[in-house]
């Protein structure tokens, strides 16, 4: 299952595209892939509400309805409600299924709730969380020069890293795979992760 997070923060602009537009991509990736496997694929994406919902269906079958489906899916100016859109997910599944989420958080704090309903899909679904990480941050962690702006840029961006840290460690003890992607590498990484995951059966 292809979960799409179309909320205010997926709004995002990430080397000249969103990151809603970087996760549909990697999203119609994993679809291929999963056709050519054999596998069953299917899409849900909410943002402040649950929205599209597209059963399970043979890969092959799936890539054009969500093709389609994908190109009319608009990111929204509210904050996703992690609760009300995985809540709405876990009703709607009556198997066992690898849930591949696409979204993102401020920090650790905001990441609470998400974290918390996640954690009530893991008991049931395998998890793997995706979350598209600005590049430039990493940049501004080690400034060319030493000024009070570019100090006070280095300590905002390491601190803004260490809570991302935070949040995918804390995911991780809930035993779900995470991804911290940059755009460039999202679609490969997720990729490669769907051959170990099939690879060692963990699904």
């Amino acid at each position: 299952i292809l979960c799409v997070d179309s909320g205010r923060l997926m709004a995002e602009q990430l080397g000249g595209f969103t990151k809603l537009d970087r996760a549909i991509n990697a999203a119609l990736a994993m679809c291929w892939a999963a056709g050519l496997a054999g596998d069953l694929v299917g899409f849900y994406s909410f943002d402040s509400r649950p929205r599209l919902f597209v059963p399970a269906l043979p890969g092959r079958a799936a890539f054009p309805r969500l093709q389609t489906m994908c190109a009319e899916l608009r990111y929204e100016t509210q904050e996703s409600n992690h609760t009300l859109g995985l809540t709405h997910l876990s009703g709607r599944l009556k198997r066992r299924s690898l849930i591949v989420i696409f979204s993102d958080f401020v920090d650790s704090i905001t990441a609470e709730l998400m974290i918390e309903n996640i954690q009530v899909l893991a008991r049931h679904h395998f998890i793997v969380y995706i979350a598209l990480r600005d590049p430039t941050l990493a940049k501004l962690t080690e400034p060319d020069e030493v000024t009070m702006d570019a100090v006070a840029r280095s300590v905002a961006a390491r601190q803004i890293l260490q809570e991302r840290r935070t949040v995918m460690e804390k995911l991780a003890r809930l035993g779900v795979l995470c991804l911290d992607s940059t755009p460039e590498a999202l679609t490969s990484d997720l990729i490669a992760r769907y051959i170990e995951i099939k690879s060692r059966e963990m699904i």
